[in-house]
């Protein structure tokens, strides 16, 4: 490759270790690939493609004067007409800067054609968008060990193609369409589009390097160490992190001896994801310990993709309710007050007191993971736990859930049993029978997603204080790289279908992302399970009531009530209310209504692929607005401190930098002004006695004011009571 436009790329900071050849869709087949020397292409309409206004555009060869290397605006930024002036030393050159411009934009390539002289010299070569085509249906449904791949093509018509001039030996645009039909990845999704098979690991900045990620102290001397300087060192960090981070939200009490005593944060990823998903809460209050014996705190939740997304962390002094009255207290806070539908503990009391108090109209559930846990070691007996499992979580109403505890009691040999009396008292927080009408997106149990055994890969009990805060941000930043790679695979790819009922099964590809559309697959193939016992029609309701028994299970009745005029179904069952899907039964009676699409009664926002646009989370768009504009301020007068140290030092670089410098504010001067509108100031933004405008170190140009000094708080001014992060008078 040249060396120039390998340069390029290493100045666009892209990964470009593949080569554009992969496929997302199983098989060869809708493949072109052509090397044939014989094959007469026209340069001007290869393969005569056209398509509703989506016509390769020509160039004219008397414009081509510009390299791609020397373009002054990013390749994303360029216009059909600027592509097309574009020329290449050689077509694998050309191929670099597609595959360059097409991970800036958001979606990823393949080669579709080459055509050669009779010397083997490239003449012609196409590149068009992965998506390009449709792949052919050879899908056996009824013979399959797993489910079929999922496809990626939906005709897309972006393309490239260039062609060789013998008189200037350089490649040439001959073919450009920029328009796709589908929607394009953000930055951080584009390394786990399908084409590329290996995944690239996306960096993201946390405020420690990768030395400090694998490098662990030694711990002996942790008792040896001031418990003063540890605080600062946190607190430090946590300042630190907020001048890239204005959304960062984070709040300390101190102890009598003013040393730290809790300590809560949240960045402002966090607070996003819990205004878009903060329904359902998951406290887990038995994570491992610190070297300093603090419980570690994480409330988390679930995300659109059914996948753990944390909403803040905390180390708390102690364990007692009072502690756990302050942590929620503070968690609000950094929520806007919002709180959640449903709260998921492991049954510890003080945390339970909390809850009642702070969280008075949630919804409080025991985890069945931790309980059916204790229960079994409790009553001794291996064969208990599939019975009291079967108690604890099988649809039933209270009464026959009644019936059914005196039943296991007595079998056992447990009646008057302490333990087993307490739990009892405490029914209406664990059993599915008085929790089956409460959303709770399906969670049941804190373990089951996993929760400590994946953070346990990053944090070790033996860390210190400050680098126990640390090594959470890495897990967290892991966490989030599985969220990206999710929603690039909701996205980008289409699953196979394999039900009969094909136009729900498309429907619910389309409005769900991946995880939930497999979830209400299997649904859609209960319905095969299902047989119609009865139909009646209610005139006082205005609604059909349908009866289904079960195959092989004639005894269990589930009764559907459709309301034709509304659009609203609701089952016997609550799958529907409790995790936000629509059960089999409900789908049966859809079939038998003739729809074609899911009524928007089975569509919870939370669970569809627009989720963050489609629910309305409450945020300060004024807020973000002005933390946005001083993170990038902040950004750009970190990354100009080494320009200005150098260009200081002699005065041949200084009148270099000013004269740059000077330029290059004219050009964004003047990007300002075209833009027409700024982000409005937010309340928070104080005004200067010269009148100019100050956001955290930011001042308006035409005021006197200096915008270098930004003043930074230092923890050992403060006297660790109570503080937090837009509070406290802390000075580093």
């Amino acid at each position: 490759m040249d060396a120039a436009a390998r340069s390029a790329c290493e100045r666009a900071n892209i990964d470009l270790s593949d080569n554009g050849n992969g496929d997302g869709d199983s098989g060869d087949y809708n493949r072109r690939n052509v090397e044939d020397n014989d094959i007469n292409i026209d340069a001007e309409n290869i393969n005569g493609r056209k398509s509703g206004g989506a016509e390769p555009r020509t160039g004219n060869d008397n414009t081509r004067e510009v390299s791609w290397v020397e373009l002054d605006k990013g390749l994303d930024e360029l216009t059909e007409t600027e592509v097309f002036k574009l020329k290449f030393d050689c077509d694998e050159e050309a191929g670099m800067f597609y595959e360059t411009y097409s991970k800036l934009v958001g979606f990823t390539v393949r080669k579709t054609y080459t055509k050669r002289d009779k010397d083997n010299v490239v003449i012609y070569r196409g590149w068009v968008c992965s998506r390009e085509g449709f792949a052919e249906n050879r899908i056996n449904i009824w013979d399959r060990r797993q489910d079929p791949k999922p496809g990626s093509r939906v005709g897309c018509l972006a393309s490239f193609r260039v062609k060789h001039e013998k008189k200037s030996g350089k490649y040439v645009v001959s073919g450009f369409v920029k328009e796709h039909n589908h929607e394009l990845a953000a930055p951080i999704a584009v390394p786990y589009l399908q084409p590329q098979k290996r995944a690239r690991t996306v960096t993201v900045e946390v405020g420690f390097t990768k030395k400090d990620i694998e490098h662990v102290q030694a711990t002996s001397d942790i008792h040896d160490v001031d418990n003063r300087f540890l605080t600062h060192s946190v607190l430090a960090y946590l300042c630190a992190k907020n001048d890239y981070d204005p959304g960062l939200f984070y709040k300390y009490d101190g102890d009598d001896e003013k040393q730290l005593f809790s300590i809560f944060w949240a960045d402002s990823k966090s607070r996003a994801d819990y205004a878009f998903f903060g329904d359902v809460l998951a406290l887990n209050t038995k994570f491992r310990k610190n070297a300093y014996g603090k419980p570690f705190i994480i409330l988390a939740g679930l995300n659109n993709h059914y996948q753990t997304t944390v909403f803040g962390c905390a180390l708390l002094g102690d364990e007692t309710a009072e502690t756990y009255v302050w942590l929620l207290e503070t968690f609000l806070d950094a929520m806007n007050h919002k709180a959640p539908v449903s709260v998921i503990t492991d049954g510890d009391k003080a945390i339970e007191e909390a809850i009642e108090k702070i969280f008075p109209t949630s919804q409080h559930r025991i985890c069945h993971w931790h309980l059916y846990k204790d229960a079994v070691a409790i009553a001794g007996d291996s064969s208990f736990g599939p019975d009291f499992k079967k108690c604890m979580e099988e649809n039933l109403n209270p009464d026959e859930f009644e019936v059914a505890w005196i039943k296991l009691m007595k079998k056992y040999g447990l009646q008057g049993h302490p333990w087993f009396e307490e739990i009892y008292s405490r029914r209406t927080k664990w059993a599915e029978a008085y929790l089956r009408e409460h959303f709770f997106a399906g969670l049941s149990s804190i373990q089951g997603h996993g929760m400590n055994t994946y953070f346990t890969q990053f944090l070790q009990v033996q860390l210190k204080l400050h680098e126990f805060v640390r090594y959470f941000d890495n897990a967290l930043v892991h966490l989030r790289e599985d969220e990206a790679k999710a929603d690039s695979e909701s996205e980008s790819t289409c699953p196979a279908f394999c039900t009969i009922l094909r136009d729900l099964e498309r429907h619910a590809a389309d409005v769900f992302t991946k995880s939930i559309f497999l979830k209400v697959r299997e649904q859609i193939m209960g319905d095969a399970m299902l047989i119609l016992s009865n139909k009646e029609y209610l005139k006082d309701e205005a609604c059909w009531v349908y009866r289904f028994s079960e195959y092989m299970k004639p005894d269990m009745i589930w009764k559907v009530r459709y309301h034709p005029t509304i659009q609203s179904l609701t089952c016997s069952c609550f799958k529907l209310i409790k995790d936000g899907l629509p059960c089999c039964h409900i789908i049966s009676v859809i079939k038998a209504e003739q729809l074609r699409e899911f009524p928007r009664c089975c569509i919870n926002k939370r669970w569809m692929k627009h989720a963050r646009s489609e629910i309305d989370s409450g945020i300060d768009i004024q807020a973000l607005n002005m933390a946005t504009e001083v993170a990038r301020f902040r950004i750009l007068n970190s990354t100009c401190s080494e320009m200005n140290y150098y260009a200081s030092q002699t005065l041949q670089a200084f009148n270099k930098a000013r004269n740059l410098i000077s330029k290059f504010t004219s050009d964004v001067k003047q990007i300002y002004n075209s833009k027409g509108e700024v982000d409005e100031p937010s309340p928070e933004v104080s005004e200067d006695a010269d009148g100019s405008t100050s956001r955290s170190g930011m001042h308006d140009p035409h005021g006197q004011c200096d915008a270098s000094v930004v003043e930074r708080p230092r923890p050992d001014d403060c006297s660790l009571h109570s503080h937090d992060q837009t509070t406290s008078q802390l000075r580093i």
